[in-house]
């Protein structure tokens, strides 16, 4: 019996109990990512075979945890030129907090020693980009900033957001550096690599973020180091302000 036939619909005799455990699993981080703001209301999900390499899963697994997810109403599956799956406007809260705070109440605690490694390697990255930017990458960070500061929805937040890490990262000029900002990502967000944006913690990604830049652009490696670290756990603290609303809603 091929992956497909085993999950068919969901239930019934001959399913391999790893793989559901694995599908019910990963609809429950898929869950947790939108109530954390890792995906925005009307965001388009990565493509799916793009998704399913970046979480390590069959595209069988991938598309049962999307059904999951599409019945609580939180996805939905739209066709044709620019189709995709998209993240719906339904409040979690209404629908899913359980799943939300049973997630991070085990995630959280797990992942304290990672969030702190990636702290420390993102202010390396900083310091080596402080050292080594040319004037190149100072224009582009000032331009990036730029369209930052007048960013208002968090699917353009996060992406500028993405954009300027991604340009210090670059101007450190080392690819095992980069590759290894990108895991870290990976595994700090639940294994989406897309960090938590929401609307509360705009103001002070603005400022962490202009700060960052100036200490980038006027070569202030000591600077950036310490900015950069302290600017990184704003995904952890994201990450617990979602748990706060999960344990409220669900209460």
């Amino acid at each position: 019996m091929s992956e497909g036939e085993q999950l068919g619909s969901g239930h019934g005799i001959g399913l391999d109990p790893l793989r559901v455990s694995m599908t019910a699993s990963l609809a429950d981080r898929l869950v947790t990512a939108i109530a954390v703001g890792a995906y925005s209301p009307g965001e388009r999900l990565p493509p799916e075979r793009e998704l399913a390499a970046s979480l390590g899963v069959s595209r069988v697994t991938l598309r049962e945890a999307l059904r999951q997810v599409s019945e609580l109403g939180l996805v939905e599956a739209r066709r044709g030129r620019g189709g995709g799956t998209f993240v719906s406007t339904v409040d979690w809260g209404e629908v899913a907090p359980q799943v939300a705070r049973r997630t991070l109440e085990v995630e959280l605690p797990r992942l304290r020693e990672l969030f702190d490694f990636r702290c420390l390697v993102e202010g390396m990255i900083a310091r080596t980009a402080a050292e080594r930017r040319t004037a190149d990458d100072v224009a582009e960070l000032h331009a990036a900033l730029a369209d930052f500061d007048r960013v208002e929805g968090m699917i353009e937040a996060r992406a500028l957001d993405h954009r300027i890490h991604g340009l210090i990262t670059a101007a450190a000029r080392n690819p095992h550096l980069s590759l290894l900002s990108a895991r870290l990502t990976a595994a700090a967000t639940l294994g989406f690599g897309a960090e938590p944006y929401a609307p509360e913690f705009l103001a002070q990604a603005r400022a962490e973020h202009a700060e960052l830049v100036r200490h980038v652009v006027l070569g202030d490696a000591d600077g950036a180091g310490r900015c950069a670290q302290a600017h990184f756990s704003l995904t952890l603290e994201s990450m617990q302000a979602g748990l706060r609303k999960a344990v409220a809603r669900s209460t």
